[in-house]
């Protein structure tokens, strides 16, 4: 059911990580941070110094891919690379099995040949990323936009390891080779009786998910503790984040990932640009051990390397049949 309660998502202003100069400041980000972390698992960032062309421009060239005609799109299929980065149609993506309807535009970091992927000969990801060649700035802008977003990750990331009573820059020797990923989503108009849905509810698979949105509210949801989904509309100039499982394991489930859904009935098509800030693809990523202290001293989770992680997840995210 959806909760009628007034929407309980902290808004946090991270301003003190970007000018990075007064102490304090950081230490009570961070405590608004182990906040939501713990209670909620999402929150609003502001502050994070994206101006608002860049971050309105790059809905606006989503907006623009996506009225492509279908062969246009079909161009840079991910069939016709490594079956993950690229164009995804209707009905090709799925949520633990369930088909979503929606269709996307997926980029991960370069991979080049001393990657553990191309060691082991593994197709999936290896690839590289596709453009529309139809949309002239479409590559420059997207790169110029990784680039802000690996910096806004980073500040989060700090304010997160602070939370943790950790040196802010503890991350960084996971996060400086970042094997982040982006996805351009657009979401059509779901009917209202037939029991789709635009995405399934599911947990982020890894560390750190920043949403950049369009106005479009009742969308996107989040599940409560008491199992009510409540809507996580979008704040003109702030980014919904949210941390993923690779979160959870770091900090012992201290810190716990949140059911998502998205499921769009306005009459819109709506945009939705979530960025992965993620570790390097061979981190072994385990929890820590201040985080197993302050959790009752018992290790609830094994080892494991987020690449590895990432790799099955992709394996079974799309219907590759479909583009074809």
């Amino acid at each position: 059911m959806i909760s009628e309660q007034p929407l309980q998502i902290p808004i946090i202003d991270i301003e003190p990580f970007l000018l990075d100069v007064d102490l304090k400041k950081k230490q009570q980000v961070a405590l608004q941070i182990h906040e939501a972390c713990t209670k909620v698992g999402f929150f609003y960032v502001t502050g994070h110094g994206m101006q608002q062309k860049q971050s309105q421009g790059i809905l606006e060239l989503a907006k623009q891919f996506f009225s492509l005609s279908q062969e246009e799109k079909d161009m840079i299929s991910i069939n016709n690379n490594d079956f993950a980065r690229g164009y995804q149609k209707l009905n090709q993506n799925k949520t633990y099995g369930v088909t979503d309807y929606q269709e996307g535009l997926d980029f991960f970091a370069k991979v080049d040949e001393n990657h553990t992927l191309k060691k082991r000969g593994l197709i999936t990801l290896s690839g590289e990323n596709q453009y529309p060649k139809q949309l002239q700035n479409f590559k420059q802008l997207f790169e110029e936009y990784v680039v802000e977003m690996r910096k806004i990750g980073k500040m989060i990331m700090h304010g997160i390891a602070m939370s943790l009573n950790l040196n802010q820059d503890f991350f960084d020797q996971f996060m400086d080779d970042s094997f982040w990923a982006m996805r351009m989503i657009g979401y059509p108009p779901l009917s209202t009786d037939d029991g789709s849905i635009s995405c399934g509810e599911h947990t982020d698979y890894g560390c750190l998910t920043i949403l950049n949105t369009d106005d479009t509210t009742g969308a996107l949801q989040i599940q409560t503790k008491s199992g009510e989904w409540v809507d996580a509309n979008p704040i003109p100039g702030a980014f919904v984040v949210n941390i993923g499982d690779m979160i959870n394991i770091w900090t012992n489930d201290m810190y716990k990932s949140t059911l998502h859904r998205v499921i769009h009935t306005h009459d819109s098509f709506r945009i939705s640009i979530p960025f992965f800030f993620e570790p390097s693809y061979d981190t072994i990523v385990k929890p820590l051990k201040e985080c197993v202290k302050l959790t009752g001293n018992k290790t609830i989770h094994e080892p494991v390397m987020y690449g590895d992680h990432l790799f099955k997840m992709i394996s079974t995210h799309f219907d590759t049949s479909i583009g074809k």
